[in-house]
Formats: structure tokens, sequence, C-alpha cells
């Protein structure tokens, strides 16, 4: 039996590990503010000054977006004011509706203590706390060595800036997926890596105008079984509307969420956490345990001393600031709509140097703004969204 463990990712792994601001120093927000302000004052000065200011740092909210983990809502929720004091450190994020998710823990690095969030767009988040049960009282969850039944594949098309495809498709259990595509054979592949769900959705962005493209689709169980589709192909000469729903998504836009949850045991360490909503939702985790303290980590760049080294408060990583930190406040955010984040660009698709990107290549947020302020509209990093567009896809327009 080869079983496939899913890694356990923060939802806010991207920022640096580091101690709490619990314990390391009293510091209310307003004095922590006016610490940043001693420091970056002219730096603060200067961008006030810019036409378009970005909300939180006209209201001198740095920790908004430069605070290490924070409790924050992590999916669609947006924070009134993110502390560093929370205890709450999510681990997990299903970003797809869907009525059924599986998660799978290991006792011995999550610890007992668990919440679950979930979440469908308009509608409050229900969270629920769970104790996660030791291994050995729980029922065994053993391998069928049945791949799953991917069925209901639908494809459409629609353009905005550029040209996206979205691929929804259902299994009969909970399973990752992939699509991978192209033109002339299949070169690309885009999956839900953390995802386990029936209900998929996967988005292509970028695709060329006026062109076919063949697909297959492939999902994996939790133990490792896996299903390839029959190939399928969409053409961009057709555009379609998106319906903005889930498959499947057929409650009530009053009925409240409602979830069950059933954990079973896979191995002497690792718990299966499988769970039912009476709608699709997007589904995190994370647990109420403490993190074991680590060096605090600061921002190398801004020529400190060793003494303001070592008491700077800790810095979330550039991948958190320009994504994670993003998504807290613009919920309605929808990258059906917008150009995706969080991915790297195509194999014929080139990013200009003076184009932000995370260390890896993937593109966020900051990409195509500018983080404090700016004298163009939207804070765009170009003079004008044709230009910007025109910078990575010169054959777009």
């Amino acid at each position: 039996m080869r079983l496939w463990l899913p890694l356990i990712v923060l939802l806010h792994a991207t920022a640096i590990p580091a101690a709490s601001l619990a314990g390391t120093s009293s510091l209310t927000d307003g004095q922590q503010q006016e610490e940043c302000e001693e420091c970056h004052s002219r730096l603060i000065e200067k961008e006030l000054s810019k036409k378009y200011i970005h909300q939180p740092f006209t209201e001198r909210n740095c920790e908004v977006c430069h605070a290490m983990e924070t409790e924050s809502t992590p999916i669609g929720g947006q924070p009134k004011k993110i502390t560093v004091t929370s205890k709450i450190r999510w681990l997990s994020v299903a970003q797809n509706s869907s009525q059924n998710h599986t998660l799978l823990f290991n006792t011995k690095s999550v610890g007992a203590n668990l919440f679950i969030d979930a979440k469908t767009p308009g509608k409050s988040t229900l969270r629920r706390p769970l104790t996660i049960p030791r291994p050995e009282t729980l029922p065994k969850r053993e391998n069928d060595h049945t791949p799953p039944r991917i069925s209901d594949i639908i494809t459409k098309v629609k353009q905005d800036i550029l040209i996206n495809a979205s691929i929804t498709w259902q299994t009969n259990e909970t399973a990752k997926g992939a699509v991978t595509f192209g033109t002339n054979g299949l070169s690309q592949t885009i999956e839900n890596a953390n995802s386990l769900v029936t209900n998929h959705e996967i988005i292509l962005p970028g695709l060329k105008s006026n062109t076919t493209y063949h697909g297959t689709i492939s999902c994996q169980d939790v133990f490792g079984n896996r299903a390839t589709s029959q190939p399928f192909t969409l053409s961009t000469a057709q555009i379609s509307q998106f319906t903005g729903q889930a498959p499947g998504n057929n409650s009530s836009d009053n009925e409240s969420i409602t979830i069950t949850c059933n954990f079973f045991k896979i191995s002497e360490e690792n718990v299966l956490l499988e769970l039912h909503a009476n709608q699709p939702v997007s589904i995190a985790a994370g647990t109420a345990d403490e993190k074991p303290a680590e060096p605090r980590v600061v921002a190398g760049e801004l020529n400190q001393t060793d003494e303001i080294r070592t008491e700077h408060a800790p810095l979330a990583q550039k991948k958190f600031t320009t994504l994670t930190s993003c998504a807290g406040c613009h919920e309605g955010y929808n990258q059906k709509k917008s150009h995706p984040v969080n991915i790297l660009p195509g194999n014929k698709t080139s990013i200009p140097r003076d184009y932000p990107t995370l260390p890896d290549g993937r593109i966020s947020c900051m990409t195509c703004h500018t983080n404090h302020a700016a004298n163009r509209e939207y804070r765009l990093i170009k003079s004008s969204r044709k230009e910007l567009c025109l910078g990575c896809h010169p054959d777009k327009l």
C-alpha cells in the first residue's frame, strides 16, 4: 500500500517563524506603531505625499501587512485589527468550495486542539473547535485500492484582461485534483495540492485567443489511488459566462452552514478528518497549541544596528505581505475576474525584471501594484493597464 500524505501547510506559512510578541514585549498596538514611525518617518512622509495611498498605510496600521503570523479570518473575512499575540496557528486551507473535505493530521506535529472554519460567500464563517482523539481510540480507515471516479466535467471560458478557463468536475470520494493541458501536447499542469474535496475547480489562466486546448484531469485520493479522465478540449473562440457557483451548490441563500466531523485512524500517528457540510464551503484548519519559541527575525536590508535588530518586532516574509495579507481585506477579489496570483508564468510568458515577483518567480499582488502609495490609479507599477499587461503579454493586445 502506498500512502499519500499531503503536506500540512500553514495558512500563514508565509510568515517567518518567530517567537510571539507575547512574553517578549509589553508594547500596545499604539506603542508599537510609534516605534515604527520613529525609525521609518522619512519613508512615511515621502509615501503620504503621493496621490493614491493604501488605506492601512494612511491609518499608520503597519502591522496589518508586516506583522508575522496572526489570528485573522482565514477565508474571506476582513479583520478589523491584526495583532501578533494570537494563539491560533492556521495549518491548512482548502479554497475549493465543496460539501465534502478531507484533512490529514500528524498528531505529533499538530497537537490535540483544533479549530475548523467553514466559509461560503455572503455568509458568516462557521468556526468549530475540535479535539483530535488519540489514534488508538479511532476506527481505522483502510485503503480500498480503488481510484476516484471523475464525472460531470464542465469547461467555461471568459475574457476579462486575459482569457481564463474554468474546469469543474466531481469525484465520488475526496481527492486532490490536477489539470494537464496544452495546444500541441499536454505541457502544463495546474493542481490543487492541498484540497481533498469532491467538488473541484481549477482555473487555467492567460490562454491564447482563438485557440483549441486539449487537457486531461487527474485525481488522487489520500491513499495514492489515482485516476485520469478521458481527454477533453476547449476553444477560446467560444466565450461563456461563469456562473459564480460551485458545482452542486443548490443550497438556500438563507440556510446557515452546518457541518459534521468524523475522525479515522490511518496509521499510528496519522489521523484523517472527514468533513461534510450542508452546502459547498471552503475549509481552513488551525491549532490552539503554542508554537515553540524560535529566534526573532528582522529585515536585514534596513541597515539597523545589532541592538535594533534584536529588539525589532517579528516581520512577515514577502509572500505573506504580498499575498495572504492582501486577501484578508480584499474579500471581493476573484481570480476568475482578475489576474491570477501565486502562480508561475507560463512557458511562453516572460516577466520583465522591473515586475516584482516572489523569490521563486511566482506572481503576487505586488507584481502589478506598488505597496504603500503611488501617483498612478490603482497603484499600478505602470502608467496604464494596457502598458502593464503588454509588459508580460505583448502578443495579447
